[in-house]
């Protein structure tokens, strides 16, 4: 007898196996047709999108029918009066109907000497429709590659990340455009206006070959902090008073620690705290700083607040004095 003959199987045993074999692969086509209907029907279920929420998902045509409905060109400028009428600002977009975008946003700086620092952010890439938000009707999240961006200052000019993914949550219906909770109104083009939508020259700074990478971190909020406590060092003053040095803060500060604690910039609410208290010298800047008291157990947050408000700067007196104590209470 071979015993590396195989034993012959019997034709009862063959059909069962056939039969286990044809319901497996009976199991493995329905689940293949099931995934493959719900990627092609994303129109009409939901999508989560980087972990935070839900979102209605768009389809093919209704991507390119929005892209059209919303091209044009698209202005957004701070109100004379405003709550902070230290920070003008004018954003001007134009979208394509291919998904394309030019963006100029220019900052105006009105600061403790009394001067002006202005400040360019020049930027393009391509935005495309993802899906409803479901916060209304017009509501729309957009997924933006940032190919480049340009930054100018009174000083300097650099380009910032280029080729990065980042989103857009917009309210828009080809008559409004709503991004970052600013309400922009259609730009007239008519006419020569239309050469003067963006400063001439700004968008060839793009693809200048001359312009170098930023060298540290580089935007609006980061070059507003500089300028202020830069200049806040040439003001020289007979007097300050603890409530002139409270008017400094409001004035700039708060802006700064705000952005500082960006955790809570979309909060609606102020449901936040932070309680703290430190000496203002005569030579205006800030010792003894501490925090009383911080709503949130976060350590590395409370840190680095504690080292934004010790790299304040006021007004320098024209003779020794005694320092004054300040005891402030922020709300985020």
């Amino acid at each position: 007898m071979d015993i590396f003959k195989p034993k012959p199987k019997k034709p009862a045993e063959l059909f069962g196996r056939a039969i286990v074999f044809g319901i497996f692969f009976i199991i493995v086509l329905i689940f293949f047709l099931i995934v493959s209907k719900n990627d092609k029907s994303v129109e009409s279920k939901t999508q989560l999108l980087n972990g935070l929420a839900n979102y209605k998902g768009f389809d093919d045509k209704q991507k390119e029918d929005l892209k059209i409905k919303n091209a044009g060109f698209w202005q957004y400028s701070t109100e004379a009066g405003s709550a902070n009428s230290i920070i003008s600002m004018t954003d001007r977009l134009e979208l394509k109907t291919n998904g394309i975008f030019w963006r100029v946003t220019r900052y105006a700086v009105g600061l403790p000497s009394k001067k002006t620092a202005g400040f360019i952010h020049v930027s393009t890439g391509y935005v495309e429709p993802f899906a409803k938000t479901g916060e209304g009707i017009d509501s729309i999240v957009c997924n933006v590659r940032l190919i480049r961006q340009v930054y100018i200052n009174d000083k300097d000019t650099c380009y910032g990340p280029s080729n990065m993914d980042t989103t857009w949550k917009i309210i828009a219906n080809g008559k409004q455009y709503e991004m970052f909770g600013n309400k922009y109104s259609p730009y007239d083009t008519s006419g020569p206006a239309l050469f003067n939508f963006f400063p001439r020259g700004l968008l060839d700074v793009v693809d200048k070959t001359t312009v170098y990478q930023c060298r540290s971190e580089t935007n609006f909020d980061v070059f507003f902090k500089n300028s202020v406590q830069s200049d806040m060092q040439t003001v020289v003053v007979d007097s300050l008073s603890s409530d002139a040095i409270q008017q400094i803060i409001d004035t700039y500060y708060c802006l700064i620690l705000e952005s500082d604690a960006g955790v809570f910039q979309f909060h609606k609410k102020r449901s936040q705290s932070l309680k703290a208290e430190f000496d203002v010298t005569w030579e205006g800047k800030v010792a003894n700083c501490s925090i009383v008291k911080f709503s949130l157990s976060d350590k590395k947050l409370e840190a680095r607040l504690t080292s934004n408000i010790g790299s304040w700067t006021f007004p320098r007196l024209k003779s020794n004095s005694p320092s004054k104590h300040i005891e402030r209470e922020f709300w985020f």
